[in-house]
């Protein structure tokens, strides 16, 4: 309980820190249109977290029905390139990228699209919900049904791995988080890495429709989250290119879709 209020103290004082630091007035005054898009936008966007959430819950049940694991065929792709980033041990890091993985990641997921809102760019705000949503839709199959187990478990557990020991340097780190962390993953939930997919999204959106501050501190934080996921031994790096080119993907269609230009 301690840990939760703690955790929703910081996230409410970078948030308004953030309203504060970030927010540009894009229009004068929202049209009759906008308020609609406004809601129905905000719906889908409730709508897909929610969808992601049920099926983070449902996981383990498709995963014990079905048996499947191909977090074998991952490291022969790749290889002992995790343990590289674990050579690295510097304690400012440490807190760092524990920072940027649990608080700055999900911060960068609410506050992307409210920050739109408060700047009156609804414009933006459908742009980086429609980015949202595809990048679930596309990563959520695989997530279900091509489990990858975390590399900090798989080369402490399968015989087969013959490289350098991962180790979770999150629980290490932070061990009281690790109940919380566990809420919202799996251990197979490996690929693609939605930290990577998602936080690259909404610094693309920040990019492309010119946010002057804020889209400096949204790449900062997208170039770490990944860079975090290895650190922490959690994520392969195949994961972060899988979850990387779905962000692309999904910005591609999401600006198609609403017919937006690189401003």
């Amino acid at each position: 309980m301690k840990l939760s209020i703690i955790l929703l103290t910081a996230n409410i004082f970078l948030l308004l820190s953030g309203v504060f630091i970030f927010r540009e007035n894009r229009v004068k005054k929202l049209r009759y249109d906008d308020i609609s898009h406004l809601l129905i936008f905000g719906i889908l966007f409730l709508a897909v977290s929610a969808l992601f959430f049920t099926g983070v819950k449902i996981d383990p049940i498709i995963s014990s029905r079905f048996g499947f694991d191909f977090t074998r065929a991952i490291y022969n792709i790749e290889g002992d390139i995790v343990s590289a980033f674990q050579t690295i041990r510097i304690a400012p890091l440490d807190y760092y990228f524990v920072f940027v993985y649990m608080i700055g990641f999900p911060f960068m997921i609410y506050f992307t699209p409210v920050l739109y809102i408060i700047s009156k760019d609804i414009k933006s705000f459908k742009f980086a919900v429609a980015g949202y949503a595809i990048a679930i839709a596309i990563s959520l199959p695989f997530l279900l049904f091509f489990p990858v187990h975390d590399t900090w478990w798989a080369s402490q557990n399968y015989g087969w791995y013959e490289g350098k020991t991962i180790y979770f340097r999150l629980q290490e780190i932070w061990p009281s988080i690790i109940g919380i962390f566990f809420k919202f993953t799996t251990i197979n939930n490996c690929f693609p890495s939605l930290h990577s997919c998602l936080s690259a999204v909404m610094a693309y959106t920040a990019w492309i429709r010119d946010y002057r501050r804020y889209k400096y501190v949204a790449v900062l934080m997208a170039v770490s989250i990944p860079i975090a996921t290895l650190y922490l031994g959690i994520h392969w790096f195949t994961d972060i290119i899988a979850g990387e080119a779905i962000a692309l993907i999904s910005i591609v269609l999401s600006m198609k879709i609403s017919g937006l230009k690189w401003k």
